[in-house]
Parts: C-alpha cells; sequence; structure tokens
C-alpha cells in the first residue's frame, strides 16, 4: 500500500512556512497555496517546500491523511496568497549573486530542482492526479512557466501573463517553451516569449493559453464549479489528459536538456543584463512594499510588444 501523507488543519500544519494547504474532501481536491517569505517568487526555501510537499505526494499516489482519515485527492489547485500576484517567477536576486561569482553548481541545482517539480504537475503526479492554476493577479516568467505545467488554467480578469526574461538577454528556461508550444504551437509561442509583452487573461483565453476566464474576486467559487461540473465525466476527462501526454508527451529529459542551455546563457549575461535584471528587483521591492506607483510599476518595465499580431497568429 502507498505511504499516507500527513496534511493537518491548515492553522495546525507547522512543518511548512511559504505554503498552505486545504483539503477538500467532497470534491476530492488539495488547494495549494503559494505565500513566499520576502519577494513573491520562487525564492530557494519555496522550491524546496515544494519539492517535499508535492514529492510525498507523488509518492503517496494522492493519498493523504485529513482529520484522521485516510483521503484519495484527484485533483490539485495552485493559487497564492499575496494579493495581486500569483508569482513573479525566478528568485533574480540569486540569480544576479550566483551569475557575478560565475556559480554553475548552485544555479544549476536551483533549475533542476524546479523543473523536477514542475515535471510532477504536468505528470500529473503519476497519479492521474488533475491539476488546475488559479491565477490571480501577476503570473510573470517562472510564475508563468507554473501555470502553464498543470492541465487547466483558470484566470480572473485583472491577471497579467509575461516571460520578461528577454528584456534581460536571456530567456525562460524551465518548460515555457516545452509547455506553451503544445498549447499555441512553436511559432506563436516563440513570438510570446521573445516580446517581453505583458498579455491580459483575456488575450491569452483568446489564444487558448486560458481556459477558463473569471470574474476578479470569483476565483475559488469559480474552481470549484468547475470541479464539480467535471465529476460526473471525471474519466473521461482524465482519460482525455492522459491521451494528450501520449500525443505530445512533455520528458524530464527534455526539460533538463532545455536548463543546461538556460544556465550556459545565464552565466554569458554582462553588467548591463545584470542591471536590467536588478531594475525588476527594485520593483518588486516596491511591490511587496506596497510603494509601487504607476511610473515604476512591474509592467511599465516591460516591453509593449504588436500583441495583436501575436495573437492573430
Amino acid at each position: 500500500m502507498n505511504a499516507v501523507i500527513d496534511f493537518p488543519a491548515p492553522n495546525a500544519l507547522t512543518s511548512y512556512r511559504q505554503l498552505e494547504f486545504d483539503v477538500d474532501v467532497q470534491l476530492k481536491t488539495l488547494f495549494s497555496w503559494m505565500k513566499p517569505e520576502a519577494r513573491p517568487c520562487f525564492n530557494p526555501g519555496l522550491v524546496q517546500e515544494i519539492s517535499r510537499a508535492e514529492g510525498a505526494i507523488e509518492l503517496s499516489k494522492g493519498w493523504v491523511s485529513h482529520d484522521g482519515n485516510q483521503e484519495r485527492i484527484e485533483t490539485i489547485v495552485f493559487g497564492s496568497r499575496f494579493p495581486g500576484v500569483f508569482n513573479l517567477g525566478g528568485d533574480l536576486d540569486l540569480f544576479q549573486r550566483l551569475i557575478l561569482g560565475q556559480d554553475r553548481n548552485r544555479l544549476q541545482g536551483y533549475a533542476r530542482e524546479c523543473v523536477r517539480n514542475i515535471y510532477r504537475r504536468i505528470s500529473g503526479f503519476g497519479a492521474h492526479i488533475t491539476t488546475i492554476a488559479l491565477v490571480q493577479g501577476r503570473a510573470m516568467g517562472g510564475g508563468f512557466e507554473c501555470a502553464l505545467a498543470t492541465d487547466v488554467i483558470v484566470a480572473e480578469r485583472s491577471a497579467c501573463f509575461s516571460f520578461p526574461e528577454t528584456l534581460f538577454n536571456l530567456f525562460p528556461g524551465m518548460g515555457a517553451l516545452s509547455f506553451l508550444s503544445r498549447r499555441v504551437g512553436l511559432k506563436r509561442a516563440e513570438d510570446i516569449i521573445m516580446s517581453g509583452a505583458v498579455f491580459s487573461a483575456k488575450e491569452m483565453l483568446d489564444i487558448g493559453v486560458v481556459n477558463e476566464l473569471v470574474e476578479d474576486g470569483l476565483g475559488v467559487e469559480s474552481v470549484r464549479k468547475l470541479i464539480q461540473s467535471r465529476q460526473r465525466r471525471a474519466n473521461s476527462y482524465r482519460s482525455m489528459q492522459r491521451a494528450k501526454q501520449c500525443y505530445q508527451p512533455t520528458t524530464i529529459t527534455e526539460l533538463l536538456d532545455i536548463v543546461e542551455v538556460w544556465v550556459d546563457a545565464a552565466l554569458q549575461l554582462d553588467p548591463r543584463d545584470l542591471k536590467m535584471m536588478n531594475r525588476l528587483v527594485r520593483s518588486q521591492d516596491k511591490l511587496l512594499a506596497g510603494t509601487l506607483d504607476d511610473e515604476s510599476s512591474v509592467d511599465t518595465i516591460y516591453v509593449e510588444a504588436p500583441r495583436s499580431a501575436i495573437a492573430a497568429g
């Protein structure tokens, strides 16, 4: 029998500092909420907690202990507790330090752990678990990749999406091209990634990246309704997800190979590129402090690309 992982009530869950869990027994669903310390990005501590928690879910094949009972999780919903932000992506402050020190091993180790976490999600934790991203606010860089790694993306209307990596002469190397091209085709995926532009949830819905668009504040309620609506045909939906993986499989080897390209590229960034990266870090700090104004907004840093042309394909 598979090991059963204990996810007690949230107020008793002390083993995680940057993650919060809710179990809905009726929906057979685990809600996983990111609450990163400091900047709302994938800092090493958050990455490690995700690895520990989701590795345990994979090991148990979705069986968890809740209120003294063993429950089988069939759906996992990923969201954020940070107001207005799903996730801003990789830890750019860490990247700067490692690149300046030419510390390939630590940069590579961070990236590899990220894609292993992402692979668990895209592969349904090896247990045919349906994964849903609930995007409320900004999903940038690795945050966008995190959403793309799920079966279904539900976005509130004010949500926005972007890959800002090209603005500091890099590219998103932890699944962006692999996942986005499977949704919209290679050419359009490349255009979106290389533009560095910020896209609205509606724009992402129109081209098939976002699956469901809901009004602000209704994200959780809408996700619950979506899961309920699928329960009667749950076997059909799970089977379709498996069939899609057979048709366009994503392998861990593919993701890890791209990570090596990303690490090579990151270590070649010059001082001008790192200066731009630092500018984004400062904007993230202002966002955290609540001192971000219209002129210093994270969004205004991004280059505005001809999005209509990208959407039209």
